[in-house]
């Protein structure tokens, strides 16, 4: 039996697409490499998967891709904002320890290359690094293109439950980003995928379970624990990768949702010495925290969401060129200022959105200026004049206002932008206060802050926001993608990758969820730390 088709026409270009009638529009671009943007997991809610439709006679109607079914021919146009970005970025710079730094202060022999890689599940880092000389020849990221189906793991989770396909088609998404990444090194760094010796990838469990190809239903449910814990050692081959000949090295999971991330971290920030009392957070989608104690260390996760990484948010995209990292206000009743990522100063590019080191810095401007209350939601007395009612009569923050022509999109946050910072912000500081109570600490001694994202924050503006305590005693440390750094470390000496096992022995987890008191605090820490203006 003939399955009746329907063809799909691209404009402005005029490419045409042949699609099996009653196939999700969404998955038909996806087939075909037009991955959309899908924040929520094509369940219709997040609206950025909204394409143009042609209709007879020149006229629009805007449809959601997750939503709209093909039942004839369509002529379409996709706009910028809504596909899924394919751009490669420079990674956060990597620190190392002096442990590591001493043991390649002398090598001598041949040049050695391998791939390390932090497997978020907002970005992909990948560094192409000479394994004899210890050192990181360059580097990119690469947007998770996963987000497809959520941008969380629990998202991702339901969606390998839906259907036995989507495990394999959530693994292919990520092999090809990671090749994507590999690629551009390789071809900054002129050499072949033969070149590749070996790769070693961290990330949260769920992440490393999708790429191993290991069904992560475990860890959705209680009692939330992995399908594996220990470290592995696979044909990159047997994964989907093409380049190369080469094994790829995991890390182990200590929980459900801490994995060989924060371990990576660990080693990175050389933690095995740090003063006790000394907390380290990997700031991501998910957090993950590890404290040392006096004799070992505790660790926890908590979910801050991906308003952090920018996912989620109503303007919110990959801090890639034309997103708003930083917001200034020089009053509640000036209009805002702001700064733009750029490739280049040659071509600059308007704004297009809000990366999440963005809304974080105009949300603690809107403390400080009293734009928002402590119970985060507008001031409407502030007489700010960016502060604008839409079409159903909610209040938002116009940071770029529409033009008149069209020829500018508004970026703004609205009231349910700042209460996702409030749900992120929320969780970090609550875990923090549990992790210090279970190890027996008032303060925390030090604070390290890990990840891509945390590179990029102030630490005025974490601290204006209520989202880590304000008296550790030797300050706070912003350690770069401390994940990465230790991935490079594992993949360049072996014995890195021991220490990793080593210290999980030593870990006590504290399970946040289980603990009576956890949701009453939470609820107090959702509130912002209240600013009086002289």
């Amino acid at each position: 039996m003939t399955i009746p088709s329907h063809t799909i026409r691209l404009l402005p270009h005029g490419r045409q697409i042949t699609a099996p009638a009653g196939h999700s529009l969404m998955d038909t671009l996806t087939a075909e490499n037009l991955v959309l943007r899908s924040d929520c997991g094509g369940k219709g809610k997040c609206g950025k998967c909204r394409v143009e439709q042609i209709m007879e006679g020149g006229q629009r109607k805007s449809i959601l891709a997750c939503e709209a079914r093909v039942t004839e021919d369509m002529d379409i146009e996709i706009p910028e904002s809504t596909l899924f970005s394919t751009h490669t970025i420079g990674k956060a710079s990597v620190n190392f320890p002096k442990v590591f730094s001493d043991k390649f202060a002398q090598v001598s022999g041949p040049d050695q290359y391998g791939i390390a890689v932090d497997l978020g599940t907002t970005t992909v880092a990948v560094y192409l690094c000479n394994t004899a000389r210890g050192k990181v020849v360059t580097s990119v990221s690469v947007k998770n293109p996963q987000a497809l189906y959520g941008d969380d793991v629990m998202s991702r989770i339901g969606a390998i439950g839906q259907s036995k396909e989507n495990l394999p088609r959530l693994q292919g998404l990520v092999v090809n980003a990671m090749e994507q990444g590999i690629k551009e090194v390789l071809k900054s760094a002129s050499l072949e995928g033969n070149a590749i010796d070996n790769m070693v990838v961290v990330g949260n469990p769920t992440m490393i379970h999708i790429l191993l190809g290991v069904d992560p239903a475990p860890i959705g449910c209680s009692p939330y624990q992995p399908a594996f814990h220990s470290p592995r050692r696979t044909p990159a081959r047997r994964l989907g990768f093409t380049i190369g000949e080469f094994d790829i090295h995991t890390l182990p999971q200590i929980s459900g949702f801490i994995g060989g991330d924060i371990l990576a971290a660990a080693l990175a920030s050389d933690f095995e010495n740090q003063a006790p009392g000394t907390l380290l957070i990997d700031l991501g989608t998910n957090g993950e925290l590890m404290l040392r104690s006096e004799d070992g260390y505790f660790a926890t996760s908590c979910a801050t969401g991906p308003a952090f990484e920018g996912a989620s948010l109503s303007c919110g995209m990959q801090a890639v060129p034309g997103a708003i990292n930083r917001v200034t206000l020089a009053g509640r009743d000036a209009l805002p200022e702001y700064e733009c990522i750029q490739k280049n100063n040659k071509t600059p590019r308007p704004a297009t959105g809000l990366c999440g080191s963005g809304v974080v810095s105009a949300v603690a401007q809107f403390c400080r200026h009293q734009v928002i209350l402590p119970s985060g939601g507008f001031n409407i007395d502030s007489a700010s004049p960016a502060l604008t009612k839409n079409e159903n009569g909610q209040y938002r923050y116009d940071i770029v206002p529409e033009t008149p022509e069209g020829t500018q999109m508004p970026v703004y946050i609205s009231q349910k932008d700042i209460r996702s910072v409030q749900l992120g912000k929320g969780a970090l500081i609550t875990g923090i206060d549990f992790l210090l109570k279970k190890a027996g600490f008032q303060r925390p001694e030090k604070i390290i802050v890990a990840g891509a994202f945390g590179t990029f924050l102030d630490k005025s503006d974490m601290k204006t926001l209520g989202m880590i305590p304000t008296d550790s005693v030797n300050g706070i440390e912003m350690a770069g993608n401390a994940a990465g750094a230790g991935a490079v470390m594992a993949l360049c000496d072996a014995s890195f990758r021991k220490k990793a096992e080593q210290m999980v022995s030593q870990i006590t987890i504290v399970d946040l969820a289980s603990d009576p008191e956890f949701h009453a605090s939470f609820v107090h820490r959702l509130s912002f730390p209240e600013i009086k203006i002289p």
